[in-house]
């Protein structure tokens, strides 16, 4: 059961994204190829409102705390004391708004049918699997282009 809310909560964010702002249950054709496929409308429904995006205010917040971060990054003198303080800020505003997703998702799924929660998790498992053979891949080819990269200075 851990591992199952594990693998919905890194798949929670890719399962989220939608390239408009109509809700997800009212795009059937990309939803019986896409990461909800198998679900049923019903339980899209559902899911949707669980993944739906956060307060646009908390997001601002986060995009602050990121953009601190990345002035403190290049600041002269480098203050690592603020720099470590900046950091933990952006943390802490990145594990609230997972908690609170996390919640959301913990109140629906006991709405769902078996079969939706069984066909979420495979697409929660598809997805982490795609972004794992991405990530992967850029390894990969990061790992080639060093070692074909002249010596500096040669």
């Amino acid at each position: 059961m851990i591992r199952l809310l594990i693998a919905l909560a890194l798949a929670a964010p890719v399962l989220a994204q939608t390239p408009t702002d109509a809700p997800m249950a009212d795009r059937p054709s990309r939803l019986g190829k896409g990461p909800l496929a198998g679900v049923s409308a019903e339980g899209r429904a559902l899911i949707a409102q669980a993944l739906r995006p956060g307060d646009p205010r908390e997001l601002e917040a986060l995009k602050a705390a990121r953009d601190e971060v990345g002035r403190l990054m290049a600041a002269e003198p480098l203050d690592v004391a603020a720099l470590r303080r900046a950091m933990a800020h952006e943390r802490r505003l990145v594990a609230a708004m997972h908690e609170r997703r996390q919640e959301a998702l913990l109140a629906v799924l006991p709405r769902l049918s078996v079969a939706d929660r069984r066909a979420f998790a495979q697409a929660a498992r598809r997805g982490r699997d795609r972004l794992e053979a991405r990530a992967e891949a850029w390894r990969r080819w990061h790992e080639e282009s060093r070692r074909n990269r002249p010596p500096p200075g040669g």
